[in-house]
């Protein structure tokens, strides 16, 4: 708020009226649409609370719209400057999306591991997976990485891994079409001997048989099953 002081009213309506001219002149609006603006959580809303506070504009998002929209208006160089941090703010949301679906592919095809307890192995979480798979294709020598809270120096070439203070663990690799134990086969699937196609004779005993009994007893009540074959 601010007091104009002068000989007369006219010279006072005057130095208003330029003065809203040049407020006027200086402000702005401009928006940003975009699908990945729905998935702005509380950081995100955070960040443009505090962009609005920082800066002379006003930010109001409208989620309802389709896509989802961002308006900015007050002075020009601060809307300007403040669109350039919302698109950081949404490339930074891409990118997160693009990785955590890469890491999801990387992860259906391959699987490093760490020992755990019991001589058995634990899967590295499906970003670690990706960063050492990348690096791995990479021919990168090495790559640091965490387990259970501590940074470890992986060797790419020997699978082992050092924490720095003497002790070194063996990790694997396992790509997940040649690891069976990934695979859980029906239990009473019966062993293919390396065949690709086998028709067996399901014994009466057998789920599978079971549920093509009560299926054909529905409609066929007055038959006798001789016998039932499966690929």
């Amino acid at each position: 708020t601010f007091q104009i002081c002068g000989e007369n009213q006219k010279n006072v309506d005057a130095t208003e009226s330029w003065i809203k001219n040049l407020i006027s002149k200086e402000q702005f609006e401009d928006s940003i649409s975009d699908e990945l603006i729905e998935h702005f959580d509380k950081r995100q809303i955070d960040t443009l609370a505090d962009l609005q506070r920082r800066n002379r504009v006003t930010i109001k998002l409208e989620n309802e719209r389709s896509p989802p929209c961002i308006k900015i208006s007050g002075i020009s160089r601060d809307v300007c400057s403040v669109y350039v941090e919302v698109q950081k703010m949404i490339q930074k949301i891409k990118d997160t999306e693009e990785e955590r679906s890469k890491a999801e592919l990387v992860y259906n095809l391959v699987e490093w591991r760490y020992p755990g307890s019991n001589d058995s192995f634990v899967a590295f979480d499906k970003l670690t997976n990706m960063q050492l798979e990348d690096a791995k294709r990479a021919k990168k020598p090495h790559l640091t990485v965490k387990i259970n809270k501590k940074n470890y120096n992986v060797d790419l070439n020997t699978l082992q891994a050092n924490d720095g203070q003497g002790k070194t663990i063996n990790i694997q690799r396992v790509p997940k079409n040649e690891d069976k134990q990934l695979v859980e086969l029906p239990a009473q699937w019966e062993d293919m001997q390396e065949e690709r196609v086998k028709l067996v004779n399901l014994k009466p005993s057998c789920q599978e048989y079971l549920e093509v009994q009560n299926k054909f007893k529905k409609t066929c009540p007055s038959f006798v099953i001789e016998k039932v074959k499966s690929y």
